[in-house]
């Protein structure tokens, strides 16, 4: 078969219908890829914070539900902070964020205006008088409702408490929790 022949002939009708389907898969699989689409990729993410960064204060913790957490969480030692004080501290550009939640310890990243969320974790070791160690993870997962620019600013941030108690002994209460609040500064 000559080239002429091969380009006068109409594809068959197979090879039409599949055509669509295929541009789509095709088009599916690179998003991602860094052709076209970004996908899932961060690139974008700034690495210091440049606007709406006063995110440092004291916020005084209000939850939605403040019903018993139960006899588990209790003899793990967790109680809900309602009415407790979150302290943020975040210098200059720097994105990292250290808090503290009455007794606890917790770090995250705020990238400022465009980037509000932001999600600061912690652990706490958790010793029964005849149990081994295990661990309490708190995280506070939100959003500051605007990128505040300056620290005597009001400003709320929102979001989910949650605790749970890891590698717990085989006996011992575990305790999960996950509840709304609105920190207020």
């Amino acid at each position: 078969m000559n080239d002429d022949m091969a380009r006068t002939n109409p594809p068959s009708s197979g090879a039409k219908r599949l055509r669509l389907p295929l541009l789509l898969v095709t088009a599916v699989l690179s998003m991602g890829s860094g052709m076209g689409n970004p996908g899932c990729g961060d690139d974008e993410r700034p690495t210091t914070c440049e606007r709406g960064c006063a995110v440092s204060g004291t916020y005084v913790m209000r939850f939605e539900e403040t019903t018993s957490l139960g006899p588990d969480c209790g003899m793990a030692g967790v109680t809900l902070p309602e009415g407790e004080k979150l302290v943020l501290e975040r210098e200059g550009r720097s994105p990292t964020v250290i808090a503290r939640l009455g007794s606890i310890g917790l770090i995250g990243e705020y990238f400022g205006t465009g980037y509000s969320n932001l999600s600061l974790r912690g652990g706490v070791q958790v010793r029964g008088r005849e149990e081994p160690v295990s661990e309490l993870e708190y995280e506070l997962d939100g959003y500051f409702d605007h990128g505040p620019t300056r620290e005597d600013e009001a400003v709320r941030f929102v979001g989910t408490f949650s605790v749970s108690r890891v590698n717990v002994p085989s006996g011992a209460p575990g305790c999960v929790v996950s509840r709304r609040f609105t920190a207020t500064r």
